[in-house]
């Protein structure tokens, strides 16, 4: 049975997961204290979503109603105001519990939305069931960054609890406490929310704490177990925790590529600290997060050189704890894994020049008046109009950069009157890959496909660019529609190679497959470059009407001889992947 990418929430029957008896036994616990507050926190992708998956599967054991809320899922218009977002969640969470919302007999404009919401879920949501309330609420950092929320519904949550807990002092009808009682309150966050809000502690400091903690070695052990991952030697697994620690997602997505063989431990030790490695969007994400404050680029760039922990002021250990970055030993603090002490070495912390430093300091100058470092911000910069030419994330080139240069061939080849070729090529059911597997996995399958493109190229004047979404372009000078062909054939066969787990696919593979169309001109004076994409275009389009995971031969506009000059040839001939 193939092996899911590890990316979202770990099913309850999903062999992934790793117990954490004593953490769930908190959780399950503190469920049934009556009016309790549970807060799970910690860096991005330690668990926290699966193990609230977890508690949730432990309240419907004691036949307690639940309602799970996930703050992404709320559109932008919902935190415009407080009323309009309270609203929005008493009736999400009406639904959830099988309770018509009837808002308009319990809102008043008049009292406003805090205290509205407050007699919804007293008179109407906890009064109307006849068991406790687990009120999960996910993602909850998705409100932090909408400070005004922030500030009315936060407290808000506090007040609600401390209702429960303390109804005598603070309730608002004889009946509040007794209803109040009936919530349990879950609330989940990652705690890098707290670099960009400037935010000294939690913004809670009420109910039970749950931080997630990077795995140790017993759980790391059964993770690779779980994944069928053998190492050759202890010093070979040494190697890989000393590059990870005990991050689960880090541990996971490293066995993945080591089950799947698609990487060797050599390669993935190699490349795991680089922007192309399998860590690149996690390591992008903490360099976006950190480069505008130089006080933790300060810190970082310490504990780069240092082999020892260091001292930091409570307010950047903080930030740079929060962010997963590091680990407190006491009052120091050094990096959490080699991983980021070689990704934050390569970038040269404090000495990285930003790209509006290199555009205003890189103007055209005499050579008696260039600085010491003129030719270095030349450098950043021409390696700032490079990375500009390249998608940021399969690495080929962008959209922009196929339009300038299939304009520059057609030009070439209408002077030389050489033949010009072009495939495109499409991912067969992406967007059900996606939302099978998640964003994460569908990045990893493109930046495959892409590898599987560049390896087919013949000549530097080949063009591979990411055309939009899952959508792919090759342009072939001197290349006639023969040799095209044959290389979409090695393109289709590199892709279905990748063996790429596809469960939602409808194709009976179940795998990654490609859908792909050629069409090669010798141009005319009556024709445009436009005509050859419009070809190519129509001819995938062919590939996909008539069942996908094929290549399509465009000869609409082929005016050298077609593939057999002996017989009548249509408009386009459609090869299934057998005939690939």
């Amino acid at each position: 049975m193939p092996i899911e990418f590890p990316c979202g929430v770990l099913a309850l029957d999903s062999p992934l997961y790793i117990q954490r008896p004593l953490i769930e036994l908190r959780l399950c616990q503190n469920l049934e204290i009556p009016g309790s507050l549970t807060r799970i926190k910690g860096p991005r992708r330690m668990g926290k979503s699966s193990l609230l998956v977890r508690g949730l599967a432990h309240a419907h054991t004691l036949n307690y109603q639940t309602a799970l809320i996930d703050f992404q899922s709320a559109e932008k218009a919902v935190y415009s105001d407080i009323t309009r977002f309270l609203r929005w969640l008493c009736t999400a969470i009406a639904r959830q519990v099988n309770l018509p919302p009837r808002l308009g007999e319990y809102w008043n404009d008049d009292i406003g939305a805090k205290l509205s919401a407050t007699i919804y879920f007293e008179d109407y949501l906890l009064s109307s069931l006849d068991a406790p309330l687990v009120l999960a609420l996910n993602e909850v950092n998705r409100v932090f960054e909408h400070p005004e929320i922030a500030r009315d519904f936060l407290p808000l949550l506090r007040v609600w609890y401390e209702q429960a807990r303390h109804g005598s002092a603070c309730q608002i009808s004889n009946l509040a406490e007794a209803a109040f009682e009936k919530l349990r309150i879950v609330v989940v966050h990652s705690t890098e929310v707290y670099v960009p809000l400037d935010i000294h502690q939690s913004p809670f400091n009420v109910g039970l704490p749950i931080h997630l903690a990077p795995f140790d070695r017993a759980e790391s052990q059964q993770l690779a177990e779980r994944y069928g991952v053998v190492f050759e030697s202890e010093q070979a697994y040494q190697s890989l925790v000393a590059l990870v620690g005990g991050h689960p997602y880090f541990l996971s997505v490293a066995f993945y590529h080591l089950a799947q063989a698609q990487l060797s431990l050599s390669q993935l030790l190699a490349e795991a600290p680089t922007l192309s490695g399998i860590y690149r969007h996690h390591l992008q994400t903490c360099w976006e997060i950190v480069q505008d404050r130089p006080v933790l680029l300060e810190a970082l760039q310490r504990m780069v050189d240092s082999t020892e922990a260091i001292a930091l002021d409570d307010k950047t250990a903080l930030q740079l704890s929060s962010l997963g970055l590091v680990v407190l030993e006491g009052n120091q603090c050094c990096l959490a894994c080699q991983l980021y002490r070689r990704f934050f070495s390569s970038h040269g912390l404090p000495k990285q020049v930003t790209t509006r430093q290199i555009v205003s300091n890189a103007k055209p100058q005499s050579a008696r008046a260039q600085p010491p470092n003129f030719q270095r911000l030349q450098d950043e910069n021409e390696q700032l109009k490079a990375l500009a030419s390249l998608d940021g994330l399969t690495q080929i080139f962008n959209r922009r950069v196929f339009d300038e240069h299939i304009e520059r061939a057609w030009i070439t080849a209408t002077r030389q009157q050489s033949v010009l070729s072009l495939i495109m090529l499409d991912i067969d059911f992406f967007k059900r890959y996606n939302d099978t597997y998640g964003h994460q996995a569908g990045d990893f399958c493109l930046k495959q496909v892409a590898e599987v493109l560049k390896a087919r190229v013949r000549t530097a004047s080949d063009t591979v660019a990411r055309y939009g979404g899952e959508e792919f372009a090759v342009i072939l000078p001197e290349t006639d529609v023969k040799a095209a062909a044959h290389i979409a054939r090695q393109i289709c066969e590199g892709i279905r190679a990748l063996n790429i787990a596809h469960k939602s696919s409808q194709l009976r593979a179940k795998i990654i497959t490609p859908s792909v169309g050629v069409a090669s001109v010798v141009p005319k004076a009556d024709q445009g470059v436009a005509d050859l994409v419009a070809a190519a275009d129509a001819a995938l389009y062919v590939s996909k009407q008539q069942g996908r995971d094929r290549l399509t031969v465009s000869h609409a506009l082929v005016s050298s001889p077609p593939l057999n000059a002996r017989h009548p040839v249509p408009a386009t001939q459609s090869l299934l992947p057998n005939d690939c």
